[in-house]
């Protein structure tokens, strides 16, 4: 059976929803990298060959530093920032496409977003994991030296990661326009908190298969925490062979957007 189209908000820009997917194939494609040299836990015995973006800065890349969260508690890289020839500047943040092993460890205590009183809570352990490269990818982005429009962009738990910095751009880089798109992302945070996000008023738009179990989890409702999604949603349903093709970055998300009349394969 054909797949319908995606229908896309009048705000949503299909060209800049496809570049992030790019930078993030990118992101994964320097995570290959990290696993073709044997996992290597510090910066210094990672060499990362950069993606060829002609005119294109680069950071260094983005590494978690001994995550507190049991589930990613090792260093490795979630992905880089980058400067386009127009001065625009992107944090790019994967996430992982092997999704049953953190689906099958995920817990769902909350705790309290730790820099702004009384915004709300948010899932514990994907706030652990921002916290153990928030001051990385700060730095990476302010390396850069950003002096046009901010993009922020996350796949999966990178969907979680880019969400979590945008108050910190806010903060950082206030008079800069800031816009963030992802990919699959699952519920992050409690309803406060997703009030409090939503008053920053920044254009968040979170592109979701629905035959994806990503998006799904946490439980909106569980025995002790309520959970819930942040930004605007841009549907489709396509299916594409299983739970990992279905959450596929390339696969699935890349590939709707590249033929968004008919999303799915065949």
């Amino acid at each position: 059976m054909p797949s319908l189209p995606l229908y896309f908000p009048p705000s949503y820009q299909l060209s800049r929803a496809l570049l992030c997917a790019e930078l993030l194939m990118a992101a994964y494609d320097q995570y290959e990298q990290w696993l073709a040299q044997q996992c290597p836990r510090t910066p210094e015995h990672f060499h990362w060959q950069q993606p060829d973006l002609e005119g294109w800065q680069l950071s260094a890349p983005i590494w978690s530093v001994l995550s507190e969260w049991h589930v990613f508690n090792e260093s490795e890289p979630f992905g880089f920032a980058a400067r386009d020839p127009q001065g625009d500047c992107y944090l790019v943040f994967r996430g992982t496409e092997s999704v049953q092993d953190w689906l099958d460890d995920l817990d769902l205590d909350q705790r309290d977003y730790p820099w702004q009183a009384g915004a709300g809570l948010v899932h514990d352990g994907f706030l652990k994991l921002y916290t153990s490269l928030r001051d990385q990818a700060l730095l990476a982005l302010d390396g850069l030296q950003p002096q046009a429009r901010l993009w922020a962009c996350g796949h999966s738990l990178g969907s979680t990661l880019s969400t979590l910095v945008v108050p910190d751009l806010l903060q950082r880089w206030p008079a800069l326009p800031l816009q963030h798109y992802n990919f699959a992302s699952p519920r992050l945070a409690s309803p406060a908190f997703a009030s409090y996000y939503n008053g920053l008023a920044v254009p968040t738009y979170r592109l979701v298969n629905d035959s994806d179990l990503v998006p799904e989890v946490p439980p909106a409702d569980s025995d002790r925490w309520f959970y819930q999604h942040l930004g605007l949603p841009v549907t489709f349903t396509a299916s594409y062979g299983g739970v990992a093709a279905n959450h596929s970055m390339g696969g699935c998300y890349l590939y709707a957007l590249n033929n968004p009349d008919a999303p799915m394969k065949g």
